[in-house]
């Protein structure tokens, strides 16, 4: 992909949303580390974190954090109470975000364009959709996919298969959006071209077999 060609070039545009949309992965990474030092243990290291980055839950490699905690700390750890406390503080941290610098900007030249995209993400609707309405994208995208119910999550090529299909266009001419290792692998099993959009968690990672690595969506502006 050179890195002249516009988005608007290809039959469709889909996007990742964790991390891509908003920057959801930051404050869930925040929280747990913060969760980890109340209980006198050391968080987990970005590294071991990122492993998970794209997975859906029911992934066996998915990374549990409480499992985690366990491990590192002597103190008692009463489940639900972690979770409720830690939920909490995601929540308000998620609460601050806004959606990422282009996506708003993206979406419209896409419209302009008469580009159709759509969301794949591992993550399911009922994380996404609030999200996306929160922030007033929900009609922007009305088509969404998600793992579970027999779609595979990434780094599998499922969700991003089912997304072109419902969009009506061959894989190897649509382009997708994506910010972690396993994603990239998802895109580029389907076909598709991938571009990889840097985050705070992302930019450590190799992200090198995307076509082409951007540190914004902005920089994808025709």
């Amino acid at each position: 992909m050179s890195n002249g060609t516009p988005l608007t070039d290809f039959a469709a545009v889909v996007f990742d949303f964790d991390g891509l949309i908003v920057d959801t992965e930051t404050p869930l990474y925040q929280a747990w580390a913060e969760t980890f030092r109340h209980y006198g243990a050391e968080p987990i290291e970005l590294d071991m974190w990122a492993q998970s980055l794209g997975r859906h839950d029911d992934d066996p490699l998915m990374l549990d954090p409480l499992d985690e905690l366990r491990r590192r700390t002597s103190v008692d750890i009463d489940a639900d109470e972690v979770q409720t406390v830690r939920r909490a503080r995601r929540d308000a941290l998620l609460s601050a975000e806004d959606v990422r610098p282009g996506v708003r900007e993206l979406v419209a030249e896409c419209r302009r364009h008469n580009v159709p995209i759509a969301t794949a993400s591992s993550s399911p609707p009922d994380w996404v959709d609030p999200l996306l309405e929160t922030h007033g994208l929900l009609e922007a995208f009305p088509v969404r996919c998600n793992a579970g119910d027999g779609v595979a999550g990434k780094p599998d090529p499922a969700v991003y298969l089912l997304a072109c299909e419902r969009l009506g266009v061959d894989p190897r001419t649509a382009v997708a959006l994506e910010d972690s290792p396993n994603g990239v692998r998802a895109a580029k099993g389907a076909g598709m071209t991938c571009v990889a959009v840097e985050t705070s968690v992302s930019r450590h990672l190799d992200l090198s077999h995307a076509d082409r690595v951007v540190s914004s969506l902005l920089a994808l502006r025709t």
